[in-house]
């Protein structure tokens, strides 16, 4: 089993056990070029995480964690191409690690529901063209359960084909969930759990199945999603000797209002940020590269520069800066004024 956690610092708060209802799957928010990013940092566990409590009042204490990278996921409006591929889509969350990039595709309604248009990661396409995978109409309370069939296509590995299965939806508990910390770093959370079953047919052959569990844990004061989510996938192809299991863990840095439960090394800071004119480096390696890209993902400036490069040039808006240098790549986001 792999496992990789993305993790930040949690909100400060009381001890209050309220369940709050959970406002929205996910949120725009009002940031230049209408695109939400989430910062994280990626960290490693001993252990795997224990999730298995449900009900009222749950008390959920993730230890045992170190930083190890840091990633970023942005809510964006779908490409025409993208709505065209996956019909019906407004709305795309896509977190960007590495290379790595996955994408959820979701359809949204006046009315706050959210039902998934298409999935893409490690080269796995899902493509709910047939039947989307309905969660729920937002605002969700503890105790909401909803089972969806789902059907369309899939393309990875080489095969494409078709998909038939169920996704269930449950808010099936809340309570506090601590972080790396003690009981300063408490936060109330209503937990929201995605289970989808499918299988896979190839040729009208049965080719394999697909078991996904996605566990987000939100926090009172969003504005955009989860402030902690696990996504643990199983993909089982016995044709190709396939039976794998990957844990994720991530949890927004966005949304931190307390102080950090680890201290991050080897990381390079950028400012000022907005930016007007000069950006300027500073960490514990030598910077040997930078590649600017615009919100759409175009390249707009690249330079060999190690400690600053001139940004007057640039519209204002959104770009994201990253940053070579002995540690590898990191992308941080930067505002220019």
């Amino acid at each position: 089993m792999k496992i990789k956690l993305l993790l930040s610092a949690l909100l400060i708060s009381g001890a209050a056990l309220a369940q709050e209802p959970i406002p929205a799957f996910y949120n725009f928010n009002t940031s230049p070029g209408g695109i939400e990013e989430d910062v994280y940092s990626l960290v490693t566990s001993t252990t795997p995480l224990d999730q298995s409590a449900a009900g009222a009042n749950v008390v959920w204490n993730f230890d045992q964690l170190a930083d190890d990278g840091e990633s970023s996921t942005r809510v964006i409006v779908p490409q025409a191409s993208e709505v065209v591929t996956f019909p019906g889509s407004t709305m795309v969350v896509r977190t960007t690690a590495g290379n790595s990039v996955t994408n959820y595709y979701l359809a949204t309604t006046v009315a706050g529901g959210y039902s998934l248009t298409g999935f893409q990661a490690g080269g796995m396409e899902l493509n709910y063209s047939t039947n989307n995978g309905f969660t729920g109409n937002f605002p969700l309370s503890y105790g909401y359960t909803n089972t969806d069939d789902v059907a369309g296509t899939f393309t990875g590995m080489g095969f494409t084909g078709t998909f038939t299965g169920t996704g269930t939806t449950t808010v099936d508990a809340y309570g506090t969930l601590t972080v790396n910390g003690g009981t300063a770093s408490e936060t109330p959370v209503t937990r929201l759990k995605i289970v989808q079953d499918i299988n896979l047919t190839y040729l009208d052959f049965p080719a394999g199945t697909v078991n996904q569990t996605i566990y987000s844990y939100y926090g009172t004061n969003l504005t955009s999603g989860p402030i902690f989510r696990s996504i643990s996938t199983t993909l089982n192809i016995p044709a190709l000797l396939i039976d794998q299991t990957t844990t994720n863990y991530e949890s927004y840095m966005a949304t931190a209002l307390g102080t950090p439960a680890f201290t991050k090394n080897n990381k390079t800071i950028i400012a000022p940020n907005p930016v007007a004119n000069v950006l300027h480096f500073a960490g514990d390696k030598a910077i040997t590269g930078v590649t600017i890209t615009d919100a759409s993902g175009r390249v707009v400036l690249q330079s060999k520069v190690n400690n600053d490069i001139a940004v007057n040039h640039l519209s204002a808006g959104v770009y994201y800066v990253a940053l070579q240098s002995a540690n590898g790549t990191e992308v941080k986001k930067m505002v220019k004024r």
